[in-house]
């Protein structure tokens, strides 16, 4: 269990974590907001989720949301999905835009217009190879400079980073992911799945910070350095060395 590594702390409520110095350069490009769930966020469209705080964060009623289902082995099923709950919790305009199959230039324009982007879990090696040819990760990236919020869950988290961790087998590889946060690594159902010694490897491997995020747990990064965990679980700061550090709802993270 990560708890028992003998250089493992957990952070007192509303403590800052002295992580080192190389987390202090991941914050996040542009104007906007990144939020990195772990996967298997709560569904049920209370006020009070993650996906509730999305919606407020890219601006509630008036919010332009854009839902990517790409990473999904089910896409089209998956954005109904997330397309219910995101009208539920108060969003009116909320479009889908289906990079596996095709982008059209009103497509490009609706994300680089958008207040909230969202992307769905899956196989994050799949999603950035329908986001970079379609032109849909720059257009991500401008909406971001401008100010929007990025929910990005589970595939969607690992995505938002710059070198992309994701596993074929029992082999790790890296890919460019999106590059919003550039100097982390992010893992998602990082206790559930008992992720911890991939991370170390990846940490060791490019000498970045790793973020290891619990389900229905999220990592907010807002501009001007403000990081804070939010969520059910825990998310766990893995720095080059190899010290390892724990955070809970409330905590903030330096950068």
């Amino acid at each position: 269990m990560i708890s028992s590594a003998p250089n493992c702390r957990a952070a007192a409520s509303g403590e800052i974590l002295a992580v080192p110095r190389a987390f202090e350069s991941s914050s996040m490009i542009g104007k906007g907001c990144v939020i990195t769930i772990g996967g298997n966020e709560d569904k049920s469209a209370a006020h009070s989720s993650l996906l509730a705080e999305f919606v407020r964060l890219a601006g509630g009623s008036d919010a332009r949301l854009i839902v990517i289902p790409s990473a999904s082995e089910a896409p089209v099923r998956r954005a109904e999905q997330y397309v219910r709950l995101f009208a539920t919790l108060g969003a009116a305009a909320i479009h889908v835009v289906h990079a596996e199959t095709r982008v059209t230039p009103d497509d490009l324009l609706l994300i680089e217009n958008a207040t909230g982007i969202f992307v769905t879990g899956g196989d994050q090696e799949k999603l950035m190879a329908c986001l970079r040819p379609t032109g849909c990760a720059d257009a991500i990236l401008n909406a971001v400079r401008a100010g929007a919020v990025y929910c990005g869950t589970s595939a969607g988290a690992a995505a938002a980073c710059k070198t992309m961790l994701f596993e074929h087998g029992n082999v790790i590889r890296f890919a460019e992911g999106l590059g919003l946060l550039p100097a982390v690594i992010i893992d998602q159902h990082f206790s559930e799945r008992q992720r911890l010694p991939r991370l170390l490897e990846a940490v060791t491997k490019h000498g970045l910070t790793g973020v290891g995020v619990d389900e229905n747990t999220a990592v907010v990064w807002r501009r001007g350095g403000d990081v804070r965990v939010r969520g059910a679980s825990r998310v766990t700061v893995v720095a080059p060395g190899a010290e390892i550090r724990v955070a809970a709802n409330g905590d903030r993270l330096p950068v």
